[in-house]
């Protein structure tokens, strides 16, 4: 198989450039093939050539940005893990990631993410997609979780994969209280976070 030219690499990030910069401003059954060949300036025949539909390319600068959103994550966390040096520390700047992840100007981003699951249950292709970036996800939590557990800061009784699980569950759950008027403060649901991780981990 032939090595793809630069080109043909800088035609396609182009074409997802503008894909994901339209997505901020654009749900994305509304995103049309012509206002990404106008945000690109790149020809019909190229997107065809790169992607087999506008579907696919949309399902590909979604993927993308969802996995920017999980190494953002996945670095923080890591962070925290590494540099702490005992239980007290670590809980301490967890909460502290835990309140700027759960704020309420992040609604945009919990309602991203959960159309794209959405989007993937009668999706196969972008399901498959979405699967790879969730399992990267979820387990490089449970591998940190687990080296906090050996080095005694974290429960052990938790099984890790779990509790990974549930981080991100309690994160997306906000979502629950975003589309309603009379929303809880956003001190009360922290108290809340701040307990669970104590008590849990």
């Amino acid at each position: 198989m032939a090595t793809p030219k630069s080109g043909s690499h800088q035609t396609r990030d182009k074409l997802l450039a503008a894909t994901l910069d339209l997505l901020l401003t654009h749900l994305p059954q509304n995103i049309t093939a012509q206002m990404v060949l106008e945000k690109s300036g790149i020809s019909r025949g190229s997107l065809y050539h790169h992607f087999e539909d506008i579907s696919a390319l949309l399902e590909v600068a979604l993927v993308q940005s969802f996995a920017k959103t999980v190494d953002k994550s996945l670095f923080k966390f890591e962070e925290i893990i590494k540099k702490a040096k005992n239980r007290e520390e670590m809980l301490l700047e967890l909460t502290k990631v835990t309140d700027a992840t759960q704020q309420k100007s992040l609604r945009a981003i919990r309602f991203q993410r959960a159309r794209l699951i959405v989007f993937s249950e009668d999706n196969p292709r972008l399901a498959k997609a979405l699967a790879v970036e969730q399992q990267r996800l979820t387990d490089t939590i449970a591998d940190l979780i687990g080296m906090a557990q050996e080095r005694g800061w974290m429960f052990t009784g938790v099984d890790a994969r779990s509790a990974a699980v549930l981080i991100q569950a309690y994160t997306l759950g906000m979502i629950v209280d975003d589309i309603v008027q009379e929303q809880m403060t956003q001190e009360n649901w922290s108290a809340l976070i701040h307990r669970l991780i104590q008590q849990v981990f």
